[in-house]
């Protein structure tokens, strides 16, 4: 390929997930479990649905393009302007921009050893630079990271908490880290799975975005609120920051769907409440269940558990895989011996700790 972007050509090639293969007619399973993908098992609420069936008949017009209806509503909760939010298919799509915004060519970015998968992908498509840190105690190392800024340091990745491994960063120690921050770095604060955090020392990040016009703040209705397959999510930011993203946002880059979709669910709380006490119960269980098998974990502030197999995962997990149970390995963060697995509904959490053990005994 000539004439392409040199950064995107040093990307490793996309591959076809294959987690959804027991989905299929000729799969030969009866059943499959999907705990791979953080997704909330228990599907949109009626809310939600009554939404979509409304919004479907509108189809053939075009959605609001500022979706000024949910920013409405997320600026009267959040206590924030809505000329503070930009909207994107997903957390991503926010992401996207941001990088898009902050970059230019060679500029570096700094990400934390266990980052979400899809930074690099975007700091290479704006052209910029990967520095990656060292983690301490599984969390994200700050002190590293101020000490690997150089004079091309532009941004900062901090996913709180983070993916893969659960764990979280403090507010006392993020508002010390911003403090020692030169001003000129931006710093992203992902809040995919803020929601299902349950430690009160949890950073208060809209007062940091508020306090701090280098923080941008992402969240996703992609996770708790259960809408993973209509993509949407919000960022928040100074006004001057969110103007310049959406001077780059595409017209129409939220679908009428998906906007009506996140109405509904941000405004059903009995149902997130719900789905958080669920969660909080299928974690225990599996805490429980873990320790019994003699199978180290991480805590995790979120609605998935990174767990050491004491040996090799990979067999694990293809022997997972061979009984229609899809969990995630960590080899590409070279967790060799670590598989993560999603909290799903009872039934199939108690599916998962009988299939592993059984394997785990063999």
């Amino acid at each position: 390929m000539n004439n392409v972007n040199e950064s995107i050509s040093k990307l490793p090639p996309f591959v076809l997930s294959k987690l959804n293969v027991g989905m299929q007619p000729d799969s030969g399973f009866e059943e499959v479990l999907q705990l791979a993908c953080n997704e909330n098992p228990y599907g949109p609420s009626t809310r939600v649905l009554a939404a979509l069936n409304e919004a479907q008949c509108s189809t053939n017009r075009y959605p609001d393009s500022d979706g000024l209806r949910l920013k409405s509503q997320l600026a009267e909760r959040l206590g924030i302007s809505v000329f503070q939010i930009t909207l994107g298919a997903g957390s991503s799509g926010v992401l996207d921009l941001i990088t898009k915004v902050t970059l230019s060519p060679n500029s570096e970015v700094i990400v934390d050893e266990y980052c979400f998968t899809l930074y690099p992908i975007l700091v290479y498509a704006a052209h910029g630079k990967i520095v990656t840190v060292s983690a301490k105690n599984w969390k994200i190392d700050l002190s590293a990271m101020l000490g690997a800024i150089t004079p091309s340091t532009r941004l900062i990745f901090i996913t709180n908490p983070g993916n893969p491994l659960g764990t979280y960063t403090e507010h006392a120690e993020l508002l010390a880290f911003l403090d020692a921050l030169p001003p000129r770095i931006w710093v992203v604060l992902d809040e995919a799975y803020c929601e299902y955090v349950r430690n009160s020392s949890f950073p208060n990040s809209r007062q940091l975005c508020q306090e701090y016009p280098n923080v941008i703040l992402t969240r996703t209705f992609s996770k708790v609120y259960g809408l993973a397959g209509l993509r949407v999510g919000y960022g928040l930011s100074s006004e001057n920051m969110c103007e310049m993203l959406n001077r780059i946002r595409p017209p129409f880059n939220v679908n009428s769907l998906a906007l009506a979709a996140a109405g509904a669910a941000f405004d059903d709380r009995v149902y997130v409440r719900e789905c958080l006490e669920l969660n909080e119960t299928g974690r225990a269980y599996f805490y429980r269940e873990f320790e019994r098998m003699g199978l180290e974990y991480l805590d995790s502030q979120t609605n998935f558990i990174t767990f050491n197999c004491g040996r090799e995962a990979a067999p694990i997990n293809t022997g997972l895989k061979k009984r229609g149970i899809f969990v995630r390995t960590l080899a590409n963060y070279n967790l060799l011996n670590h598989l993560r697995v999603t909290i799903g509904l009872p039934e199939e959490n108690k599916r998962f700790v009988a299939t592993i053990e059984q394997i785990l005994l063999n």
